[in-house]
C-alpha cells in the first residue's frame, strides 16, 4: 500500500475549519514541498491516526460536534481503488477503481460528537455525560476528532476539504445488530448505511453494542441522541436482541409488557421532537431448522409491528428481510454473512451488513413522508436474490482492519 503524505494543509491552525489537505507519495520529490507524514497533534490540529498493523490510512482533523461536509479527490498517475470511511468504519463511499490518470471527487456529510450532554436546569454542577463503557475509548466515535480512513489494494488520495454544514440527520438507536463495529470482521447495517442514502444526509449512529431500551435510556445515550434530533430527521429504532434477555434481569422487557411500552414512550419522544420515528424489527439470527430460519425473536418482531400499526409509525421488517436473505443463500453459504468466519450467528460481517443496509436505504425511500432519497449509484438489492458473497462490492482489501475483535454483549452500567 502506497503511503499517503501531506504536501499542503491550507492555512490550518489547529484545524480551524473550512481547511483544505493536498496529499502526495510518502516519498519526498526533490524540489517539491517535503511530504508531512506526522501522527496527529492537538496543537497543530490534524495528523494521522493509523493503527500499527492495520490495512487502513487514517488522517484526524480536530472538530467540534457536528456535521461536515466532506470532499475528497481521488485518483493519481497510477491505476488505483480506493474505499472510504469516517470515524469507526462508517462507509461513506464505495469503492472507487479509477484507471492511470483518472480522477474522481466525492461530497458526502459526517456526523461528529463527543459524549457530554448539555447542562439544564435539573444538572448538578457537572455537566452530563453518556455513560460510555468496555472499548468506547479505543474508538473514534466520541473523540474530538473527525477522522477519515482510507483503504483497498491500492488507495490514492489528492485532495481532502472539509467545512462545517447543517445537515438533515438519520440518527439510529440501537444494539450491537446495528452499531458502528470497529473490530475484526464484524459490522454492522448503520455503519454501512451512509453508502446507500443521499451523501447530504448525515447519519448519527448513537446504537452500542449490548444495549436495551432500559440501557439505552439509563446511560443517557437516548437523552444525547434526542439532544441533536432536530424537526425533519428521521430517527430510526431497532431494539430486542437483549431486551428479550431474562437473563438481564435489569433490563429485561417482555414481548407482551415493557417492551412494546418503551416503544411507544420512545416514539413520542421523537415525534415531540418534530422527528418523524422509523421502527425496525430485529434482525434474525442465523438459526436454520428444515432449510428454514427459526424466528428467535417470536413476539418482539410482532410487537414493534403493532406498535407501528397502532401509532401510524412505519416499519422496517429486517426480521423478515434479514430470514429471507439467509434462505436464500442458504445454511452453509449464509454463513459467508457472519462475523468470527461465521462462527457468530446474530453478528455480521462486511457483506451481510452492506446487503441489509441495502435493504434498509430502499425502504426508507419508499416510506410515505420521509421523503429519503437513495444515494445515485445505490445498487438494487432484494432478499430473495442476494449478491453472491463470495463476489461483492467489498473486497477483503477494502475492509479496513483497525483493533481486535470489540467486547459483544457487554451489560450496561447504569450512569449513577
Amino acid at each position: 500500500m502506497t503511503s499517503l503524505a501531506i504536501l499542503t494543509a491550507g492555512g490550518v491552525s489547529a484545524a480551524t475549519l473550512p481547511a483544505t489537505f493536498t496529499f502526495g507519495a510518502a516519498k519526498a520529490v526533490p524540489g517539491a514541498i517535503v511530504a508531512d507524514r506526522s501522527a496527529y497533534d492537538a496543537a497543530r490540529g490534524y495528523g494521522f491516526t493509523s493503527l500499527p498493523g492495520g490495512n487502513e490510512q487514517a488522517f484526524s482533523i480536530h472538530a467540534a460536534p457536528g456535521d461536515y461536509e466532506v470532499t475528497v479527490t481521488l485518483g493519481g498517475a497510477q491505476a488505483s481503488r480506493t474505499a472510504v470511511w469516517a470515524e469507526d468504519r462508517r462507509l461513506m463511499a464505495a469503492p472507487v477503481a479509477l484507471k492511470a490518470g483518472e480522477t474522481r471527487t466525492l461530497t458526502f456529510v459526517v456526523n461528529v460528537r463527543d459524549a457530554v450532554l448539555a447542562t439544564a436546569d435539573q444538572d448538578f454542577d457537572t455537566p452530563p455525560h453518556v455513560g460510555l463503557r468496555g472499548d468506547d475509548g479505543q474508538g473514534r466515535t466520541w473523540d474530538d476528532k473527525l477522522t477519515l480512513s482510507f483503504s483497498g489494494s491500492a488507495p490514492a488520495i489528492q485532495t481532502i476539504a472539509v467545512k462545517p454544514v447543517t445537515a438533515r440527520r438519520i440518527l439510529i438507536a440501537g444494539d450491537s445488530t446495528v452499531t458502528d463495529q470497529a473490530g475484526g470482521d464484524y459490522a454492522s447495517w448503520g455503519q454501512m448505511l451512509p453508502r446507500f442514502v443521499d451523501p447530504a444526509l448525515s447519519v448519527a449512529n448513537h446504537a452500542r453494542s449490548g444495549e436495551t431500551m432500559k440501557s439505552f435510556l439509563g446511560s443517557l445515550r437516548w437523552d444525547k441522541l434526542m439532544s441533536e434530533t432536530r424537526p425533519g430527521d428521521v430517527v430510526l429504532i431497532q431494539f430486542g436482541h437483549n431486551d428479550e434477555k431474562k437473563q438481564w434481569p435489569r433490563t429485561y422487557a417482555a414481548a407482551d409488557g415493557a417492551y412494546p411500552a418503551f416503544l411507544s414512550a420512545l416514539v413520542a419522544d421523537v415525534r415531540q421532537h418534530g422527528a418523524s420515528p422509523v421502527l425496525v424489527t430485529p434482525v434474525a439470527r442465523r438459526s436454520f431448522k428444515d432449510g428454514r430460519i427459526e424466528n428467535t425473536h417470536a413476539g418482539y418482531d410482532a410487537a414493534v409491528r403493532d406498535v407501528g400499526a397502532k401509532l401510524n409509525v412505519p416499519v422496517i421488517d429486517l426480521t423478515a428481510k434479514t430470514a429471507a436473505l439467509y434462505e436464500a443463500l442458504g445454511p452453509d453459504t449464509s454463513a459467508l454473512a457472519f462475523a468470527n468466519d461465521g462462527k457468530d450467528k446474530t453478528h455480521h460481517n462486511a457483506y451481510g451488513a452492506y446487503a441489509i443496509a441495502c435493504f434498509v436505504a430502499h425502504d426508507l425511500a419508499v416510506l410515505p413522508g420521509l421523503a429519503i432519497k437513495t444515494a445515485l449509484d445505490a445498487p438494487a438489492c432484494t432478499p430473495d436474490h442476494p449478491d453472491d458473497p463470495r463476489h461483492y462490492a467489498i473486497e477483503p482489501g477494502d475492509w479496513p482492519i483497525m483493533r481486535a475483535k470489540p467486547v459483544q454483549g457487554a451489560e450496561v452500567k447504569p450512569v449513577k
